[in-house]
């Protein structure tokens, strides 16, 4: 801005200078003048503008701009000075008045225009110089772009430097974390490897008689059943008094399984027992936090990872302390640190091939008072890739009274291969949650619940109840419908129901017993009848050839020879008789006869079949006799 006040100066004296001449030749047109004047005043002003703008393109110019303006700070006020006076006389002459004391300003006006020649000269000089910076300038800016050209390449060279790094970064980065899954998956294996078994001396005779209960049900009684089916063609029958839908031995079996797992398991047996399955994110884990806090603040909820995705079934169940266990392969229950079970997530799992034939489930204790009587089974789902974790996962749930399944009400659809399992391979009662409802508008929750229901009801699947659940809806509404699910009384009964079946048959067996005995003391009856009726027959043959023998009279005669004699009435009782001996009695015998020999074999049938009975009785009064000293101690 400095060198822009002295360009005006110099244009201020310039306009003086004009003035003069004006002022001294023509005096009588000092309007006109004064008019020219200004016009080229504004010339001279937009020239030295665009000069100015040449100048301050470049810093350096500005540089030597203030070494100019240093040198002439001096004329500046004197400038200033004789600018005003000559503003003075231009009005004056604008006014037509000249005073004495513009020839003293006259003189003085040629001393400014030496000097305005001297700055000219100065001026042109710089210009010169000016002109020189300029050249180098332009030399510097060709350097500075060759430059700019290097460092943009260098930089070039450098961002992919710094992406090749990143990606190296971030390789190194995913090796780490591949190495701390696998080092975790590492310790996992040891300390599940290293895991002391839960058993005591108590515990060692329970699943002892557990073991021999279900090493007699299904030895002893289905060969029983088996034995009995193919000695006197019993068909199969479903299980006497109750409500089965499988053959009766498939019903045996399945029971026993679940007796047999129950009896075992202390957190489940006595204890309402509820499975929760659910796609990702439909919700299930706080569904079950607020089963167990029930809305209670001071209860702490279950400690399980938001990003711990198990593939193993875990049992959540009451106890005096906080425990973590897991049930091997081979069925032992051991104990961990919750450390360990803390370990678990899907990606140390996937590290860890044939994990089922260390770990069945996990079993998890939790000093809670909600849930007292109840035990909640936390699954994985059946969209596993893995076909023994689904089974694993079928196996325990259906061990469960009642199924909860989980939607998420954004999600608006059903997997069809958990529908395909559901129908397949569980028969328990299916309860649908529909959470996180305070998310949609009534109507939408509507549709996505008659979606729901139109697509299990094409599929055949009964649904209990309908459960609209979300974070903000009442403890309650979940609540209710577990406390109304009943437990399953069958697996419950199972050991007297076997009592219940041997008694019956065997009380069967003995009706059969003493009916075979009747029937067989009723034809050896009438077996005696026969021979008695034969007996009497032949008497009565015997007779007739008695009677006929003493028809014909033995008769001497004088003049002829002795012979026997009849009259002709005689000779028609003979003939009589002799048709009697010839055709009745003969007829009469023969059929006795047949009948005594039907009726033997009857009775040998009869009486081999009573044996059968009576060893069939004597099979289940055995059967019955060791499935009492077996369950003595149960």
């Amino acid at each position: 801005m400095d060198s822009t006040i002295i360009i005006y100066i110099i244009v201020d004296i310039i306009i003086a200078v004009f003035i003069w001449l004006y002022c001294s030749g023509q005096t009588s047109n000092s309007k006109t003048l004064a008019s020219q004047l200004s016009v080229e005043n504004e010339r001279l002003k937009t020239k030295l503008a665009e000069t100015e703008k040449k100048l301050t393109n470049s810093v350096d110019l500005e540089n030597e701009l203030d070494k100019i303006e240093s040198k002439y700070k001096a004329l500046l006020k004197e400038a200033n000075e004789q600018c005003a006076q000559l503003d003075e006389q231009l009005k004056n002459a604008i006014d037509g008045k000249i005073d004495n004391s513009f020839k003293e300003q006259l003189a003085q006006t040629e001393k400014l225009k030496k000097k305005i020649e001297d700055l000219e000269e100065e001026i042109e000089e710089n210009e010169d110089d000016i002109s020189d910076l300029k050249k180098k300038l332009h030399l510097k800016d060709e350097d500075i772009a060759e430059l700019q050209d290097n460092l943009k390449t260098e930089q070039k060279n450098t961002n992919s430097l710094k992406e090749e790094l990143s990606s190296l970064s971030q390789t190194l980065d995913d090796k780490l974390e591949e190495l701390k899954i696998k080092m975790g998956s590492l310790d996992f294996i040891q300390e599940i490897l290293s895991a002391k078994e839960i058993s005591t001396e108590d515990t060692q005779k329970l699943y002892k008689r557990i073991n021999a209960f279900e090493s007699f049900v299904k030895g002893s009684y289905l060969d029983l059943n088996s034995y009995l089916y193919n000695s006197d063609d019993i068909p199969w029958k479903e299980f006497i008094g109750k409500q089965a839908i499988v053959p009766k031995k498939q019903y045996v079996i399945d029971h026993c399984d679940q007796w047999t797992a129950t009896k075992r398991k202390s957190w489940l047996d006595g204890k309402r027992t509820i499975a929760f399955v659910g796609e990702f994110s439909a919700g299930k884990t706080s569904i079950v936090n607020r089963i167990l806090t029930q809305d209670n603040p001071d209860i702490p909820k279950l400690p399980v990872s938001t990003k711990a995705t198990t593939a193993i079934p875990t049992y959540i169940a009451g106890g005096s302390v906080v425990s973590y266990s897991f049930i091997s392969g081979d069925g032992r229950r051991k104990e961990i640190l919750e450390e360990t079970f803390k370990k678990i997530s899907k990606e140390v799992l996937n590290q860890i091939k044939g994990v089922s034939s260390l770990i069945k489930y996990f079993v998890m204790t939790y000093k809670n008072p909600n849930l007292n009587g109840l035990s909640i089974l936390d699954t994985p789902g059946f969209n596993s890739n893995d076909s023994e974790d689904r089974d694993r996962t079928i196996d325990v749930i259906n061990e469960c009274d009642a199924l909860f399944w989980v939607f998420d009400v954004n999600a608006g659809t059903v997997n069809r291969s958990s529908i395909s399992i559901i129908k397949e391979k569980l028969n328990k009662p299916l309860y649908i949650v529909i959470n996180k409802v305070d998310t949609k508008s009534e109507s939408e929750i509507q549709k996505v619940e008659e979606l729901i229901q139109k697509t299990l009801k094409e599929e055949g699947l009964k649904i209990e109840q309908f459960i609209r659940f979300s974070s903000k809806a009442s403890i309650e509404d979940i609540m209710t419908p577990i406390h109304s699910v009943k437990k399953i009384e069958s697996r419950e009964n199972f050991i007297s129901e076997i009592k219940e079946d041997l008694e019956h048959l065997l009380k069967e067996r003995k009706e059969k017993v003493d009916e075979q005995y009747k029937s067989y003391t009723e034809e050896c009856q009438n077996g005696e009848n026969i021979i008695d009726d034969l007996n009497e027959n032949f008497n009565l043959l015997y007779k007739d050839c008695e009677a006929a023998s003493q028809i014909p009279r033995w008769e001497t005669h004088i003049f002829s020879s002795d012979r026997y004699e009849m009259s002709e009435e005689e000779y028609d009782q003979l003939i009589q008789v002799l048709s009697t001996i010839a055709e009745e009695r003969p007829k009469i015998i023969a059929d006795k006869i047949n009948n005594l020999i039907e009726n033997a074999q009857k009775a040998q049938e009869t009486y081999s079949k009573l044996c059968n009975i009576e060893n069939a009785w004597q099979n289940i009064n055995d059967c019955l006799e060791q499935y009492k000293k077996i369950t003595k101690e149960l």
